[in-house]
């Protein structure tokens, strides 16, 4: 018996590749690597960077699980860059990788804007701005655009989804539907769909490529027991991201909430110090925590707050802020740093940013494990897809948007093309796409 015992013992203790115990992902190389996507990130294109830095260089998650950050971004309230940078970096590291994600995410946004809000409002009016306004504004355009089909391409893969993303560009931008309508009609129609797949084969031609909708689907090899393609590299693929466990356990939840309670109340002693500073952080906490729709839906009540209830900005110096969050890396919702500075100096730029994001950071990293973890079960996983399907469709309006106001000739038509060629055929980094975009701006645009 102990010569057949031996067989077994080595065969139980026999290393297995994929059970290895992997240390986390340090602190600062999340620092690190946020820091260079904030770098390149303008508006939406910092969907895309954040997934060519997380999926491609640091395979620390796959594309579906990317993915499924890039929905629940959209969901909450506030910018959907920042979300994801939050989301991310809490199924990395938890709190900690989400703060660290975030803050390397501002960092590049807040020391420009900073920058040009002392200039802007030391030495008034600066002729430079328009121009590069105009040219990285174009640049926007095509880095948004190389964004949509990137993400189009990992999220909108079937029939389904494309009906999907079409439902979600209609929504918007012809019956201007809000974010939880979208919702309940894509999360919606998803499970309709999967459920109807069960009783009727015929509909799985509906959640096929779109080459099977009208032709006869190839029969695709399954992993034994599953709905899945098999895929040796995916089977080989083992993230970061699902190596670390979801914690949803709801003593770890209270002690989340429980510090998120208590930075929440330091902001608020710091800021009752003055009351110009405790009017502006309310102001933008109250936006932050309940404007639906990205950092664009944002910008009408924080115009509304900051020009007509308080006063602290024209509707020039307004404009002239937008311009110069337009023409910085980060979300547009970096206004908050102008608006800040002009309020009360540094100090003041510091509690716009902090007071503008917090709530919706907040709650991502609230949600962030029990919504990954549903992301688990087959059914909700496929109900996101066609929610993450509908949203890839929303972004299509800020493209038309962004297009509508700023490609007015042949020059600005010219930078959003070059932007996009560069960017979608060649190797080269955003930043220096970015970089050279300005040196032409200023060249060019005068």
């Amino acid at each position: 018996m102990a010569g057949t015992a031996a067989p077994v013992d080595q065969q139980e203790i026999a290393p297995n590749p994929a059970s290895k115990i992997t240390p986390p992902v340090a602190l600062w190389q999340i620092a690190h690597t946020f820091l260079l996507i904030g770098l390149a990130s303008f508006s939406l294109a910092a969907l895309d960077e954040a997934r060519r830095w997380v999926t491609g260089k640091r395979k620390w998650f796959s594309e579906d699980e990317y993915l499924q950050g890039v929905g629940l971004a959209q969901l909450l309230p506030g910018a959907p860059s920042v979300n994801l940078c939050a989301y991310l970096g809490f199924r990395l590291r938890g709190l900690p990788g989400a703060a660290s994600a975030t803050l390397s995410f501002l960092t590049p946004c807040f020391v420009l804007m900073l920058l040009l809000s002392h200039l802007y409002l030391k030495y008034g009016a600066l002729p430079v701005i328009s121009g590069l306004f105009r040219g990285l504004g174009a640049l926007v355009v095509g880095l948004v655009f190389n964004t949509i089909l990137n993400l189009a391409k990992s999220g909108v893969k079937t029939a389904f989804h494309w009906l999907m993303a079409v439902a979600g560009f209609a929504m918007v931008f012809w019956l201007r539907t809000g974010v939880l309508r979208i919702l309940l009609v894509a999360g919606g129609a998803s499970f309709l769909v999967f459920i109807l797949m069960r009783r009727f084969p015929e509909l799985q031609r509906w959640t096929g490529s779109w080459r099977g909708f009208w032709h006869k689907q190839v029969p695709v090899s399954r992993k034994p027991g599953t709905q899945e393609p098999a895929s040796p590299a995916q089977a080989d693929f083992i993230s970061a991201c699902s190596r670390v466990p979801l914690l949803t356990d709801w003593r770890k939840t209270l002690r989340l909430v429980f510090y998120l309670a208590l930075i929440l109340t330091v902001d608020l002693l710091l800021i009752r110090a003055r009351s110009d500073l405790m009017q502006m952080g309310s102001a933008f906490l109250r936006i932050g925590a309940f404007v639906f729709g990205s950092g664009y839906a944002m910008l009408p009540f924080i115009r509304d707050s900051v020009v007509h209830q308080f006063g602290w900005l024209t509707n020039q110096q307004f404009a002239v802020s937008l311009a110069l969050s337009l023409i910085t890396p980060g979300p547009v919702t970096i206004i908050g740093v102008f608006i800040g500075y002009k309020v009360h100096g540094v100090v003041g730029a510091l509690a716009g940013m902090v007071n503008m994001y917090f709530p919706a950071w907040a709650l991502t990293t609230v949600v962030a494990a029990p919504y990954a973890k549903a992301g688990q079960a087959r059914q909700v996983r496929d109900a996101m897809s066609g929610i993450v399907a509908a949203f890839i469709g929303t972004l299509a309006v800020v493209l038309v948007k962004l297009a509508h106001s700023t490609l007015v000739d042949g020059a600005t038509v010219a930078m959003a093309a070059g932007a996009f060629a560069m960017q979608r055929f060649s190797k080269i980094d955003t930043v220096w796409i970015v970089l050279a975009g300005a040196l032409v701006s200023l060249a060019v645009f005068r």
